[in-house]
């Protein structure tokens, strides 16, 4: 029978992270890059992924967290000090290419523009870093997450909120079908690119490597708005493999 894996599966990293508030639950951390201890029994006692058994911490405290006891530790699952979940994004570069429901924005600085506002967009900082902002649209009337130049705040209600440690990667949804999804990630060359997104290539030489994209996933419950990471549904409409390069603004509707 093949060892444990140290990292627990989807559904208890899930269930421990919605435990704590998605936060660290310490008294006055809060931080949302939460990695999962083992405390009752310890993991090198028994290799095992007993929600009951574990506790979701950053990882500053998760080093400490052999400190604790078995009881200071479920004291905490019981009462955690929830704090307001917010983090930011630390990729900047000067040059990158946004994947936002299968179509490509370069050089474009407001990708998608709904009803004449930018609901996902980029701007430029004083030293010339390209800064993600994303509004999320619902019908909900409900407070949602906020992404603002790279600094993103969880707001209203989700019911799932995943961030790991290494911060390139924020997916957060709520009951209604709301959903915003950023992956940050770096390519090397144009032939690891090509395995996954070939059509950025066709920007030959507009694009340098190493190459960071930024690929967003978004949803409005409720309604046919939809980008997700093959295609862009609005209205029964779908688009997907489009590039577009050095626009004021990429797709516009409502």
């Amino acid at each position: 029978m093949p060892e444990l894996n140290r990292k627990p599966p989807t559904a208890v990293r899930r269930e421990l992270r919605r435990e704590v508030g998605f936060g660290c639950p310490v008294e006055g951390c809060g931080i949302p890059y939460l990695e999962y201890h083992h405390f009752d029994p310890e993991w090198h006692v028994e290799k095992h992924h007993r929600p009951e058994g574990m506790i979701a911490l950053c990882s500053t405290h998760h080093a400490k967290a052999d400190a604790w006891t078995i009881e200071q530790c479920r004291e905490l699952k019981r009462n955690p000090h929830t704090a307001e979940v917010s983090g930011r994004f630390e990729w900047m570069r000067r040059e990158v290419v946004a994947i936002i429901g299968g179509n490509y924005y370069h050089e474009t600085p407001n990708m998608v523009v709904f009803r004449d506002h930018p609901i996902i967009w980029f701007e430029r900082d004083d030293r010339g870093y390209l800064l993600l902002s994303i509004r999320m649209l619902s019908i909900s009337g409900q407070p949602r997450t906020e992404l603002t130049a790279n600094d993103w705040e969880i707001l209203g209600e989700p019911i799932e909120v995943d961030s790991p440690p290494n911060g390139s990667f924020l997916q957060v949804k709520y009951e209604n079908g709301d959903e915003v999804g950023i992956r940050f990630k770096k390519w090397d060359s144009a032939e690891k690119l090509r395995e996954v997104h070939p059509r950025i290539l066709v920007l030959g030489d507009q694009i340098r490597f190493p190459l960071v994209t930024a690929e967003v996933h978004l949803a409005v419950g409720g309604t046919d708005i939809r980008f997700n990471s093959k295609n862009s549904e609005l209205g029964g409409i779908q688009m997907q493999g489009n590039i577009m390069s050095r626009c004021g603004n990429g797709l516009v509707f409502g």
